[in-house]
């Protein structure tokens, strides 16, 4: 089956969901099944086969650049005859902002089937970043006027009395119920919708009957790297053959977590003074993480190093100098870089339980107290202790190798099967909406074909 993915995040962005539609897509060719990527465009952004590129402005958060087409609606139907040409047979839907918006509105239009992946723990993300309920809500109300569809009730003013004396924040929950009536649109008339780990469906509530949630674990390849470009990573960041490496990898932002890192490895420098924390993913807030290493002082910070955005041969090689991956994200739903260190033999540290539990190491990790102390005496423990840090690391390596890109693909095929029976079944039905315009002969087409 012929899929074209739409995303709101693609190179030179660097993210879980960046990796996981990449591998998807090269695991399906490898298949034989060919497919289209709609993503934003980006400076620099590097031309590929089957990649296309629509205008896109930054949004001042993260890097993220996003689609004007809701803006313009009427931009959208020259881009979904240019996609229709390409003869898909499904769409895929990665992300809820305004390209995977477009995702949901070409389905409808071709009538072609639905899958969706809920990737991001999105009301962790909105809450950290306090994402303002009027945007919100205004998301609510255009998504809906582009789809040409009711707009579905955001929800109640919360009692702001009652919600504090609950001990919950009132601007919390009115943002959860915006985020939640967003899902809906996106969500709502799918025909599949893909979860990565159990740790989203343990967080929230999904607007999907249980028969068409699919658990699909993301398959990662290991990182290949040499002995010679490990040496030349520690050579490059000034890392000592003395030095005992805690490594994290992701954003460097306060949604990951870092704060409770940087804070635990300053409790552990008195039990591990050779201890040294790399810090690899790109930097959206870095006043605020120069102000989070002037807070444990420069003694601390000069054992930090902060590398950034990294290509995919100097993360291999720092997972080749690590002795421990650092996980302090409490709102990742996958965290693909756990399997990436476990396929590099390096043992983990994690904070949150469900992820533990639920995640593709299924509890081959080490989690620890959500605290700095707690946290510190989790890592001390594996740096100190090489043999149980080998072990552990061991036991990782098997649970990660059995997630596969192979495997991966496989499954997705499964699920794109189930969603083209689903949407067969109900094509016909009344109240289905149906391909429109000048679609309907060239969705003809693409069934034809199938």
């Amino acid at each position: 089956m012929r899929a074209v993915h739409f995303t709101d995040t693609y190179l030179p962005r660097r993210d879980g969901v960046v990796s996981s539609i990449r591998t998807l897509v090269r695991a399906l060719a490898d298949r034989g099944h060919p497919g289209l990527t709609v993503v934003p465009r980006h400076p620099g952004q590097a031309g590929e086969p089957d990649l296309m590129r629509l205008r896109a402005l930054p949004c001042g958060v993260a890097d993220l650049r996003l689609s004007p087409w809701l803006l313009h609606g009427a931009t959208a139907t020259g881009t979904i005859a240019e996609i229709a040409a390409t003869a898909p047979e499904v769409v895929h839907v990665h992300t809820p902002g305004p390209v995977g918006l477009l995702g949901v509105l070409t389905a409808r239009r071709l009538g072609l089937p639905l899958v969706q992946t809920y990737h991001t723990d999105l009301h962790a993300y909105v809450d950290a970043y306090r994402v303002p309920t009027g945007a919100l809500r205004g998301a609510v109300r255009l998504y809906a006027h582009r789809l040409g569809v009711p707009r579905p009730a955001v929800g109640a003013e919360p009692d702001s009395g009652g919600a504090e004396q609950a001990g919950q924040d009132p601007a919390a929950l009115r943002r959860r119920a915006a985020l939640d009536a967003t899902n809906l649109l996106l969500l709502g008339g799918a025909d599949a919708v893909v979860v990565p780990t159990r740790a989203v469906l343990d967080r929230i509530s999904l607007p999907v009957p249980a028969d068409r949630v699919f658990l699909v674990p993301t398959g990662v390849a290991a990182r290949r790297t040499t002995p010679a470009e490990v040496a030349a990573f520690r050579a490059a960041h000034g890392i000592a053959d003395a030095d005992k490496v805690i490594l994290f990898v992701g954003r460097v932002n306060r949604e990951k977590g870092v704060d409770l890192l940087v804070n635990a490895f300053a409790a552990l420098l008195g039990g591990c003074p050779h201890a040294r924390l790399v810090l690899v993913g790109a930097i959206y807030e870095a006043r605020w993480l120069a102000e989070l290493l002037r807070s444990v002082g420069a003694e601390v910070a000069a054992r930090i190093s902060v590398i950034g955005q990294q290509p995919p041969s100097t993360v291999a090689a720092a997972y080749g100098a690590a002795e421990v991956l650092a996980f302090p994200s409490g709102t990742d739903t996958q965290a693909l870089v756990l399997q990436e260190a476990a396929l590099a033999g390096v043992p983990a540290v994690l904070v949150d339980p469900v992820l533990h539990r639920h995640g593709p190491l299924a509890g081959a990790a080490d989690c620890a107290d959500p605290t700095a102390t707690g946290f510190a005496a989790a890592l001390l423990r594996l740096l100190t202790d090489p043999a149980a840090a080998r072990r552990l690391g061991e036991l990782a390596a098997d649970r990660a190798a059995e997630h596969t890109p192979e495997r991966y693909a496989a499954a997705i095929c499964d699920v794109y099967r189930h969603a083209a029976r689903r949407q067969a079944e109900w094509a016909g039905r009344p109240g289905r909406p149906q391909p429109v315009g000048a679609f309907g002969r060239l969705s003809d087409r693409g069934r034809t074909r199938r």
